[in-house]
């Protein structure tokens, strides 16, 4: 017996699952894993308001035997009419037996067990997998992907009313550009700020203030001291994020993310727009953009100095050659707040 195919965003998940019973077939992926995450505690509470008591989870590897899928429920319990059996698929890659297994299992699905197959977004010609393209036709297929920037302020108000807060506009765009690419991050200080007991509404001036006082700081507020050139507050923050064990990856990450925008202003401008279209054109948010025009006035003649530092900064801490990573990140920072404290910087 198939099921009716059924496409739905993350948001629309929930109504659906109000509306009708879960069927016999699932999947979910996206590039969010705390949304991929969501549509599973969604489908978990409607298996059990639906009497389904017990859960497999599973996780493809080179050894998952494939014909699982078929033989789960052999071991239901005498209590157990029907069993959720959870499959992770890491790459989005059944490989061929799996690829056969899947579609052989969606011409005929256990009745005796809802299979959620899970996993990262799938690229063009995954989707075009003859395994996927029998699950869409025949399957409840859930995209998890992570809102749009611009819809990224609505996204942390929503999702902040799920730990009773209320935030200030201002403070959901500050949210979105520091979290921006990490929604699991944005989740994790949302139940922080839970737990505080900053005044309601939350303002971004309190977030600011809140996550000074951390005894564990965040890379993103090390950015925001940046964009906004407050230099001795950026190299506290620093001294902060080294001192507590922060992966260098991470703020390198963040560092080169800050180049790549300038260099994209610099194209924009080399031809022929003006910042406030260079600014729309990147999706730098209003707010932001007086920040940005002065980073850029500050740095626009550093480009080539910024990305051999941060060339230089990358091969330190990935070969561990012997690099003072320090010395590189706080020239770094200075070049982004104030270049002419390190006009002389020679690196080796």
């Amino acid at each position: 017996m198939k099921g009716r195919a059924v496409q739905l965003s993350i948001g629309q998940l929930q109504t659906q699952l109000q509306q009708q019973p879960l069927p016999a077939l699932l999947c979910i992926f996206g590039d969010s894993p705390l949304l991929v995450d969501d549509a599973l505690q969604l489908i978990r509470v409607a298996a059990k308001q639906q009497g389904v008591e017990e859960r497999l989870a599973w996780r493809q590897d080179k050894q998952f035997d494939w014909q699982q899928l078929n033989h789960s429920s052999d071991s239901l319990s005498l209590f157990s009419s029907k069993k959720l059996v959870e499959l992770e698929l890491p790459e989005g890659k059944p490989g061929r037996d799996g690829g056969e297994a899947i579609r052989s299992y969606a011409a005929s699905p256990n009745q005796d067990q809802i299979l959620v197959l899970y996993g990262p977004k799938l690229r063009q010609d995954q989707q075009k997998a003859k395994w996927f393209q029998v699950l869409s036709q025949t399957a409840w297929t859930v995209q998890a992907n992570a809102p749009y920037r611009e819809q990224l302020p609505r996204f942390v108000l929503d999702r902040a009313k799920r730990y009773q807060l209320t935030l200030a506009a201002d403070a959901a765009q500050l949210m979105s550009d520091w979290y921006e690419g990490n929604l699991l991050a944005l989740d994790q200080q949302l139940q922080k700020l839970a737990l505080s007991d900053l005044a309601s509404p939350i303002d971004a001036a309190a977030i600011r203030a809140s996550a000074e006082d951390q005894s564990q700081f965040t890379v993103f507020a090390l950015q925001d001291a940046i964009i906004s050139g407050q230099t001795e507050l950026a190299l506290r923050r620093l001294q902060r994020l080294l001192e507590e064990g922060e992966e260098v990856a991470i703020m390198s990450w963040m560092l080169q993310r800050e180049w790549q925008t300038l260099r994209q202003l610099e194209q924009h401008l080399a031809a022929g727009g003006n910042f406030a279209q260079a600014c729309k054109a990147l999706r730098i948010w209003p707010s932001q953009q007086q920040h940005y025009q002065a980073l850029w006035q500050r740095c626009q003649n550093q480009l080539g100095q910024l990305n051999h530092c941060l060339a230089a900064l990358e091969t330190a801490y990935k070969r561990d050659d012997g690099g003072d990573i320090q010395a590189l990140l706080t020239h770094i920072v200075l070049l982004f707040c104030s270049p002419e404290r390190v006009k002389d910087l020679q690196l080796p």
